[in-house]
């Protein structure tokens, strides 16, 4: 572990308070007359942008609403996004929903500010020199953590491999954490998103570029997820378990940013990309495998606190440890097997999404180095179990 860290978060964070209530106070102190709201198709057919919509409008600000995005974002919904905000002169931005609103978002407010598309920066190298446009990112599930990120995730159509844009630059100027909003989430969204929190917090932890600092943030966030998010994916309505679980995506949020991902999340954008799956779910599914294939190289101390933490012996073996986190993920009702996805794997190219997890940034901090060859066995033997 180094001894050495940089923690660096500009981000604003509002908790608890009504989430319009501290959107209109933020728009006015940025003094913003003309406002983009970025949001997704279905919290549109929720009603809750219009909801979002009249309580901004009553402050007399002018909004556009953007809420043509697909669950894992493109770079032609950026463009188009882009394109009314450019449109409508935009002063600030409000990011409404999962992780994908939220980074389109942050990707039109880098873009106003910088210029340029957004593949300028994602392949061509472009740096970015400007701060976003404001930004005012209101999440609606506790998950992601992209309120308190630096980076966006964005698929280019024409290069499917999925690359970030990141810079301190892009950070949100203020993340308006409201646990009411995640009350309707449905359980299987809520247990997906929450398992996208902890396993956030348990690659940090088992990373190469985990910090005292960070390790604090990872440890709460994982002993919030183990209690809580099995209550809040059996309740939607239990406030308590939905704040915890919010808390435990900020912490988690805020440590991915500062000491990376590993493994999981690598793999998890090819096996995403190729089978269309949710992002959260994806890292559940991956999680009982590439932990056994991590804990070897994970300091004893560490897998001690993992033992603690899941409430085994500290001195519980590898084995065990593993099946308890699978019957934790399966407790809330999340596949951990390819097969019970429900769909056609056969034609599905294992060799490509196998090379693809090694050229993702994110291997680079896994706490054991993965091969190709690493990465098609722990894919075979997904395809193998259940």
């Amino acid at each position: 572990m180094p001894t050495s860290f940089v923690f660096h978060l500009p981000t604003k964070i509002i908790f608890g308070r009504p989430a319009s209530e501290a959107l209109t106070a933020e728009l006015a102190a940025l003094a913003a007359q003309k406002v983009l709201l970025v949001s997704d198709p279905g919290l549109a057919q929720l009603g809750l942008v219009d909801e979002f919509s009249r309580a901004i409008a009553a402050a007399g600000i002018e909004l556009q609403t953007f809420t043509e995005l697909s669950s894992n974002p493109t770079t032609t919904e950026v463009a188009a996004g882009l394109a009314l905000a450019r449109e409508q002169n935009s002063q600030a931005l409000i990011g409404l929903g999962g992780g994908s609103a939220i980074d389109v978002a942050k990707a039109i407010a880098m873009l106003l500010a910088n210029g340029g598309a957004y593949a300028d920066y994602q392949w061509g190298g472009q740096p970015i020199t400007r701060r976003s446009l404001p930004l005012l990112a209101v999440p609606t599930t506790a998950g992601t953590g992209s309120e308190v990120s630096r980076v966006a995730v964005i698929v280019d159509p024409d290069n499917p491999f999925k690359k970030g844009v990141l810079s301190p630059l892009m950070f949100p100027h203020a993340a308006i954490a409201d646990p009411e909003l995640t009350r309707s989430l449905p359980g299987w969204l809520t247990a997906a998103t929450g398992m996208d929190a902890f396993i956030h917090a348990l690659e940090c932890y088992t990373g190469q570029r985990a910090n005292p600092y960070t390790d604090e943030l990872t440890l709460a966030a994982m002993r919030l997820a183990w209690k809580w998010l099995p209550r809040a994916t059996a309740n939607g309505d239990d406030m308590t378990a939905r704040e915890q679980m919010m808390l435990a995506a900020l912490w988690g949020g805020m440590a991915m940013d500062h000491a990376g991902l590993g493994l999981i999340h690598a793999l998890s954008g090819p096996l995403t990309g190729h089978l269309h799956l949710h992002h959260g779910l994806t890292n559940a599914l991956l999680l009982p495998y590439i932990l056994r294939f991590n804990l070897p190289a994970i300091a004893p101390e560490r897998r001690q606190a993992l033992n603690i933490l899941t409430g085994l012996p500290a001195d519980t073996s590898e084995s065990v440890l593993v099946e308890r986190m699978t019957e934790f993920v399966t407790g809330l009702g999340l596949p951990v097997t390819l097969k019970q996805l429900n769909q056609p794997l056969a034609g599905v190219d294992w060799d490509a999404i196998a090379e693809e997890t090694t050229r993702m940034v994110l291997i680079k901090n896994n706490p054991r180095p993965a091969s190709v060859a690493d990465c098609r066995a722990i894919l075979a033997d997904m395809l193998s179990e259940g």
